[in-house]
């Protein structure tokens, strides 16, 4: 068995844990980070793409300015960010808890911190690491190990969602909406039922012939839809992109063909409402020009030409994540074996980057 499928497979009971391990810790998260005036979020390629949602999910249930920052970007250009950095609770996701950006880029925010002509500004830094014992562990005043998630494979698939996981969970129990953790809780427990209807499905759909992906998605799940393109490029080597749902229609449609293969997430499902006709308008025009289209939605709908994966439950928008990064991990593993691709160790890309 590929090891990326069975990470894929397995990832809920380790999404169980890191939900745990959020409950156990809260106590120490919440007086780190409730007092900070900002957040700063930080990761590279997979991680950096949470690390926009959980900016985004900080700065709507928390009421505080919160950005995502590259860490490679942030390492280059630290004097250009450091207004945003004064006082700020430093969120860093990794998986290694290695990679260089990120050592280099905390290194020199600790510094740069110490150096302020009237004293340090106090910043926190709360570090999240799929390993234990690792070198940003070191660097930071609380770390979250969840070596349970680490992916053996290349390819991040369990990484990913529990990184995503752990931001949006103790985002929730930081903020009081119960309801957010109840459904996250609700998208783990029901999550592999959920990937067994659907899977034989995505898998013959994987298997026709388009050569390039679209996933489209907005709110809370814009970085988390961003990385599920990115499994694409990495998994399966194909061309692929992300864009907000409707943001679509303004150029990127022009490329939509019957070679095109668009996940979308849906917020609604076949109300009456004009957000939800807006949504479906959308994947019939897709559905349209011959692309293979799956959507993700909480309810079941019907479109001629569309791929539904109804949750069967009604969700809270960042809970919709998790089906919906397992549907583009899964599509993008099963057409590996089309493309001809080693979903486990693609050619060029290492588990984690070390600059000399």
């Amino acid at each position: 068995m590929s090891i990326t499928y069975h990470e894929i497979k397995d990832q809920y009971p380790a999404l169980a844990r890191t939900g745990s391990l959020v409950d156990a810790r809260l106590r120490e998260i919440t007086p780190l980070l409730k007092e900070c005036p900002q957040y700063v979020f930080i990761g590279c390629g997979s991680s950096y793409a949470v690390a926009r949602s959980g900016a985004l999910m900080a700065r709507l249930r928390l009421h505080k300015p919160a950005l995502a920052i590259p860490a490679g970007d942030l390492l280059l250009h630290m004097d250009t960010y450091r207004p945003a950095l004064e006082g700020a609770g430093v969120v860093v996701l990794s998986r290694s808890g290695e990679t260089s950006e990120v050592i280099l880029a905390i290194r020199k925010i600790r510094e740069m911190d110490a150096a302020c002509a009237d004293g340090p500004r106090l910043l926190k830094v709360l570090s999240v690491a799929c390993v234990e014992g690792s070198t940003l562990a070191t660097l930071s005043d609380l770390t979250l190990e969840m070596p349970w998630a680490f992916d053996h494979s290349v390819c991040q698939t369990r990484t990913v969602s529990c990184l995503y996981f752990l931001c949006a969970y103790m985002i929730a129990r930081l903020s009081g909406d119960d309801r957010l953790a109840d459904d996250l809780r609700a998208a783990v427990a029901e999550g592999p039922a959920y990937l067994e209807v659907h899977e034989p499905a995505l898998k013959k759909i994987a298997h026709s012939d388009w050569t390039q992906a679209v996933v489209l998605g907005d709110g809370e799940l814009s970085g988390l839809c961003e990385e599920g393109a990115l499994a694409f490029k990495e998994i399966c080597q194909v061309n692929s992109n992300y864009y907000h749902l409707l943001d679509a229609r303004h150029g990127p449609m022009v490329l939509v063909d019957d070679k095109t293969l668009v996940i979308a997430a849906l917020s609604v499902g076949v109300g009456a409402s004009g957000r939800a006709r807006l949504e479906l308008d959308m994947l019939r025009d897709i559905a349209a020009k011959g692309a293979a289209v799956v959507a993700y939605s909480d309810e079941n709908i019907a479109l001629p030409g569309v791929l539904n994966c109804g949750f069967g439950r009604k969700m809270s928008h960042p809970a919709r994540g998790l089906p919906v990064i397992a549907l583009c991990q899964l599509l993008a593993y099963h057409k590996s074996f089309r493309t001809g691709a080693n979903p486990d160790q693609p050619e060029g890309l290492s588990p984690w980057i070390a600059l000399a």
